[in-house]
Order: structure tokens, then sequence, then C-alpha cells
């Protein structure tokens, strides 16, 4: 590989070569030249909590049918407006999890992000660490606070995908937890700064009442993905 990007020279924008008068002129404009490429997956990367063929998936890798179109139109519109809650429930294997990678990977490449996909188990252990090395703090104020820091920025980021919402162990301290995070994340979400999307197997109904509650709020959007798995039907060309 070249030491430099030959079309920027290694500053990562250059200015167009336009008029004075077109509207572009005199500002920057992200060089998309294929040397910026490792940097900008390993990027990516680091954003959204994807990493590989992950980062390439599309809305449109979903086949849209009756049953499941309702997901995808709900996706299509979460991403357009880029504020609220949306909640994708129904059974195993239906694409779930592709229509959360999708919208994360749409936003940030359409510069709405940063947008980040996670599971509900992993945010929790996460909160659980976090809540160590600050006492460890205490004690030691040169203490390490990768989760500390991992986890304000999980409060913080302009859209979070929360998968498997119906699989985290039902303990007092997840119950505690879930409720003051997602409650900090509704609150943002009524001001509309940012946006939250959630999939799982079971009904939203199921959730403890005060956050479905905040699930079911008018402004917000629950959609059940009828499609059945599509996993039986797998083969190595998909």
């Amino acid at each position: 590989m070249q030491s430099q990007c030959p079309q920027c020279n290694g500053m990562g924008f250059f200015r167009q070569d336009v008029m004075w008068d077109d509207p572009n002129f005199g500002k920057l404009v992200k060089c998309d030249h294929p040397y910026h490429q490792p940097e900008r997956v390993k990027q990516l990367e680091s954003i959204s909590g994807l990493i590989g063929a992950d980062l390439n998936v599309r809305l449109s890798d979903i086949d849209k049918s009756a049953s499941n179109a309702g997901m995808i139109d709900a996706a299509q519109q979460i991403i357009a407006d880029r504020r609220g809650w949306l909640y994708i429930w129904g059974t195993y294997g239906n694409a779930k999890t592709i229509a959360l990678t999708a919208i994360v990977n749409q936003l940030n490449e359409n510069g709405h992000g940063p947008a980040m996909y996670t599971t509900l188990t992993a945010i929790i252990d996460w909160m659980r660490e976090s809540f160590r090395e600050q006492k460890l703090k205490d004690s030691d104020p040169a203490a390490n606070l990768g989760y500390i820091q991992r986890f304000d920025k999980l409060k913080a980021i302009k859209c979070l995908a929360i998968d498997e919402m119906d699989k985290a162990r039902d303990t007092a301290f997840a119950e505690e937890f879930c409720f003051s995070f997602l409650d900090e994340r509704y609150r943002q979400a009524c001001r509309g700064e940012t946006i939250t999307i959630f999939a799982g197997n079971s009904n939203p109904s199921l959730q403890p009442p005060a956050i479905y509650d905040r699930v079911r709020d008018g402004r917000f959007m629950i959609v059940e993905n009828k499609a059945a798995s599509g996993r039986p039907v797998m083969d190595w060309t998909r």
C-alpha cells in the first residue's frame, strides 16, 4: 500500500475544485479513496460493536414478505426519523438481529450515528463491572476505567440497538439496572436526542410493567415480526 493517499495526501479530506458560486465551494469533503478503507472498517468496528461481514448488512438483505413487512417498514421509518424507540419481537431465527444490525450500519453510513449493536446481557455485565471498577477507583485513583468509560458511552450514544431483551438473567440487580438505564434512554428519546431499538422473542408486554409502559409510549413503535425461522433453509450460499 502507498505511504499516503494520492487523492488527499493523507489529510482524509479535500476541497472540491468547483466555481466560487457552487454550494460546495470551500467546503471540506471526506476522501473516499480506497486507501482509507482499512482505517474506516476499523473505526466502524470500534463504534458499532460489529465486525467483518456484519458491517455490510443492510435492510435490503432481508427478503421482504407479508410476514416481515411491518418490521422492515418500521426499521426504515426509524432510520428516517432518527428518534424514538422501536421494539421488534417474534420467533427465533427470523432476521430480527439482521434488522438491528442493518439499522446500526445504515445510520453510521448516513452520518447519523454513532450507532452501536449489543445485547442486554452484555450491557448488564458491563454495568456490574463498572460498579466494581468504581469501588477500585475509590481506593486506587489510577485504576483502569475501561468498563466505566464504556458504560458512560452506552448511556449517551446516539443510537443503541439492544438484542436478546428476554435472555438476561432475572436477578434483582438486572431488574433494577434495566429500569434505571432504560428510563434514562426513555427520557433522552422523548427529547428527540437518542434512538433505542430492541429485539426479543417474547411480547414486550411480558417485560416488567414499568419498562413495558415506556415501550408502549404512543410516540414509539412495537412490531411483531411474524416470519418463521429461516435457519432450516439456510445453505452455504447464504
